[in-house]
């Protein structure tokens, strides 16, 4: 048990290491601003991928430094997606939100073909191309995955939270 837990602390530093320059720069603490699933910023999500990503390509051994980079940069799109069609009249930001990522990325950071890859598709099949890599592809079904899990939860609480007030409300009715 311990051993298993030392491996989870040291990945966890391996991880915040591999993507440190990345979360401090103040270009990603802009994504605070922005929803991205209910009540999960752009940030939080970025990193929820990032972090499973890393995880799953570590234990794979594939390219996890790649996987955790490009994972925190994946929606690096920086505007309200849900105002987005309203304002500029692209009502594709599914299709499209990659490669303004992309874009947006190669400003502020040095990335390699696989970073970009990793960025550029993952929201494959929506964006037509398949991607090169397995990292790519990872990416594509933990970004899903993750954005599952912060509308679940959301939907979850407020489930619990009317559900409760039901149930006091019938208590006080006795």
């Amino acid at each position: 048990m311990r051993r298993a837990q030392k491996l989870r602390n040291d990945w966890k530093k391996e991880y915040y290491e591999t993507v440190r320059d990345i979360i401090e720069h103040p270009v990603m603490q802009e994504m605070r601003k922005y929803q991205q699933h209910c009540h999960t910023d752009c940030l939080q999500h970025c990193v929820n991928v990032s972090y499973h990503n890393y995880l799953i390509c570590r234990v794979l051994r594939l390219d996890a430094r790649a996987a955790a980079r490009a994972g925190l940069l994946h929606d690096l799109f920086l505007y309200d997606w849900r105002l987005h069609a309203g304002i500029t009249g692209d009502r594709f930001h599914a299709m499209t939100h990659p490669r303004r990522a992309l874009r947006n990325a190669e400003k502020y950071f040095m990335l390699s073909e696989l970073e970009k890859d990793i960025i550029l598709k993952h929201m494959w099949p929506l964006t037509v191309i398949p991607p090169k890599s397995l990292e790519s592809l990872i990416i594509g079904i933990v970004d899903k995955t993750c954005g599952l899990f912060e509308i679940s939860e959301f939907y979850s609480e407020k489930w619990m939270a009317e559900t409760s007030q039901k149930l006091s409300g019938r208590k006080k009715e006795r």
